[in-house]
């Protein structure tokens, strides 16, 4: 390179000096306030490269001085950078570990030196969250709201602030800015419907579960939440049954039976909408057709309570004989037709009924035993009495067969639509062998 700069300088001078001897006249330069001289041209052009080396060597200086200073200032800045990061992640370990005076004391310093510095501002956010400071917590997140305006998690973060506040509608509010700019973010859909189920507002809960399923969720998954879609549309048919709308209710849980008729609970409700809109056969019929369809116990003792309420226990004697017909071998009818008698003070037949028709030595139900000992009683045989009761699980509640959730055996008195323990829907039964474990 050197050497060809040498080259082009000698050839410059030897057409300088070429021209020099063909331009041997002179040019007038004019520089201002009388100062006029006569030149020769070659001196002119000589003066004018100078002049232009001058400039040139001055502009290149000006570029390499600039280029230094910000490789300079970068390398500061790397160096920061790498300081911060070490910061940053000694911060965080201490954050994992808990120990959160630690972890605050340097992510503060970080956002002293680097007050823009994202992800420092959101753990400090958290340590707030979490040591229960949520008007902190809030201010952290939104300064860091204010780096970066549309960073889904800045705004989980402030959503779960107003969350924990309860503030329901700006925590919705974020979650819906989430969901604009992803609209298939199941984080933001699942924790909406949260709320929404929350509040009952099974409505624009349904409008989220819709949003849910064509979200990018596993096949499996899709499954679940065709299942939660189902309940959540009885939790709709409840509600309007609680407001008094029938119609919509009846709509609601017709629905649900086209689309699983195997939903226990959709009858039970749809049979109750009917009994308040005073239209008992209709409760009826559904009611049977509920039991036929599923072959649920619960859908017997509630015809049970409706027919001994309106005055026709004969009608449902008849129902639980035809059903011991078709299933002779089913102990558990021939339970609760026993209880019925005893119900009905026909203490004789219910006795007949448990020695005749149950092997009361096979069948081992804790309620069998109490209702012996209550049958017993009433015969003053008070030896047996003890002995029953001795074998019942429950001798200060007879007659209650509680209720079993088959996902997660949780026991209640009460038959409920969804399990109140684990929030399934459909999966209460009648626990008479006492397996269901609490």
């Amino acid at each position: 390179m050197t050497k060809f700069v040498v080259f082009l300088f000698i050839v410059f001078i030897t057409a300088l000096g070429y021209l020099a001897i063909l331009n041997k006249e002179t040019v007038t330069l004019n520089l201002g306030s009388g100062h006029i001289y006569e030149v020769p041209k070659v001196a002119l052009i000589l003066i004018s490269s100078a002049f232009g080396a001058l400039a040139m060597l001055v502009i290149t200086t000006v570029r390499d001085l600039k280029q230094y200073i910000e490789n300079w200032q970068g390398l500061r800045r790397h160096k920061k950078d790498l300081q911060i990061q070490e910061l940053y992640s000694k911060a965080l370990d201490a954050f994992i570990a808990l120990r959160y005076d630690e972890a605050s004391e340097i992510f503060n310093s970080i956002v002293e030196e680097q007050p823009e510095h994202l992800n420092a501002l959101l753990r400090l956010g958290d340590i707030a969250f979490v040591t229960g400071d949520m008007l902190k917590a809030k201010d952290f997140y939104s300064k860091a709201k204010e780096v970066r305006p549309k960073s889904i998690e800045v705004l989980f973060s402030l959503e779960k602030v107003f969350e924990a506040e309860q503030k329901w509608q700006e925590a919705l509010r974020y979650l819906d800015n989430i969901i604009e700019m992803d609209e298939e973010n199941p984080m933001a859909l699942f924790r909406k419907r949260e709320i929404h189920e929350r509040n009952r507002n099974w409505e624009d809960l349904l409008d989220t579960q819709y949003k849910i399923l064509k979200s990018d969720i596993s096949h499996k998954e899709k499954q679940t939440e065709h299942k939660n879609l189902i309940g959540y549309k009885y939790e709709l048919g409840r509600h309007y049954l609680e407001k008094g709308d029938i119609d919509k209710a009846k709509k609601t849980l017709r629905a649900i039976i086209k689309l699983d008729k195997n939903f226990v609970a959709a009858y039970l409700a749809l049979a109750e909408s009917h009994l308040r809109g005073g239209d008992v056969e209709d409760a009826e019929d559904i009611l049977m057709k509920g039991f036929e369809t599923t072959s649920a116990t619960v859908f017997l003792l509630r015809l049970e309570d409706l027919l001994i309420d309106t005055g026709e226990p004969g009608r449902i004697i008849d129902i639980y004989q035809d059903a011991i017909q078709k299933n002779p071998r089913d102990s558990r009818l021939q339970f609760f037709l026993s209880k019925l008698y005893y119900r009905l003070e026909m203490i004789d037949y219910a006795f007949e009924r448990i020695t005749a028709a149950l092997d009361t030595s096979a069948v081992d139900y804790p309620d069998l035993h109490t209702l012996l000992g209550n049958i017993y009683e009433k015969h003053m045989q008070y030896d047996r009495v003890a002995a029953e009761f001795k074998n019942a699980l429950k001798v200060h509640k007879p007659f209650l067969v509680p209720f079993c959730c088959s996902e997660c055996s949780n026991i209640t008195k009460d038959w409920v639509g969804r399990c109140p323990e684990c929030k399934s829907w459909n999966t209460l039964t009648i626990d008479l062998d006492g397996t269901c474990k609490v």
